[in-house]
């Protein structure tokens, strides 16, 4: 079993420039037109649910949970907002260089073979804001901002797993 952990002071750094939209939004809504000012509350919530990704992720790097674990049979992606138990089996292969630059896609054989987990309400509204700003699921892609290696080191190391 493989763990690679989250790098603390990546999701530290990465918190704190959530921080950085407010600051420009406060900005557009006293001196912006109207457009601005629905650009900028939008810009807001996209950095609210990356705030509150980055804090569960701080919660696990703290409980000393792994961001990835590496299995015989599966491949545990804790980067995620809801964490994601995959199998090999499952996995066609991994993307990179999509648009978002710092991420993994793990591309399933069979997407229908994702489910609807029951989460709370505001994993729910996070997921569906999400949902419509991605075209590929959130539970398939793994966060290369928080975790300590190198993105082609990763790959090489989920391919050589793969074809095993």
């Amino acid at each position: 079993m493989i763990k690679i952990s989250f790098n603390k002071g990546k999701i530290i750094i990465s918190i704190i420039l959530c921080f950085l939209p407010v600051a420009i939004a406060f900005y557009a809504w006293f001196y912006g037109d109207l457009i601005f000012k629905l650009a900028a509350t939008i810009w807001v919530l996209v950095a609210a649910s990356v705030f509150y990704l980055r804090l569960q992720q701080l919660k696990r790097y703290q409980k000393g949970e792994a961001a990835l674990t590496i299995d015989h049979d599966t491949l545990l992606n804790n980067s995620v907002l809801k964490p994601r138990q995959i199998p090999w089996k499952d996995i066609d292969n991994f993307a990179t260089g999509l648009y978002r630059t710092d991420s993994i896609f793990i591309k399933l054989k069979d997407s229908s073979s994702l489910k609807e987990e029951k989460t709370n309400r505001l994993i729910h509204l996070l997921s569906f804001i999400d949902h419509n700003f991605s075209t590929k699921p959130a539970p398939l892609w793994i966060d290369m901002d928080v975790i300590n290696i190198r993105e082609q080191e990763l790959i090489s190391l989920l391919n050589q797993k793969l074809k095993q």
